[in-house]
């Protein structure tokens, strides 16, 4: 699945740092901070995921959505500012 999300100037996802947005300190090595500047938030984007033999998995996850775990709980939430929503609208119409 993919989700509609944001990249901070370090290149990484909103995902991938501390806090809701971008700019909150980048976690993308194993936790740890990837030693590139984090600097504003981007327009939000469509981020694709990939299943395991590397082949794109078209659905979009909606914006405030989680990405299911093993044990059928959603850790990850993806960001639902307005942007995104337009965005995710945009998108699936």
């Amino acid at each position: 699945m993919a989700y509609i999300g944001h990249r901070c100037a370090c290149g990484h996802s909103d995902l991938q740092h501390r806090g809701a947005q971008t700019g909150g300190g980048c976690t993308a090595r194993a936790g740890h901070p990837c030693q590139q500047p984090c600097g504003p938030v981007g327009e939000p984007q469509v981020i694709p995921t990939f299943n395991l033999h590397g082949q794109p998995i078209e659905r979009v996850i909606a914006p405030g959505g989680g990405f299911p775990t093993l044990g059928g709980g959603h850790h990850l939430r993806t960001c639902d500012c307005e942007s995104c929503q337009a965005l995710y609208a945009e998108v699936v119409a």
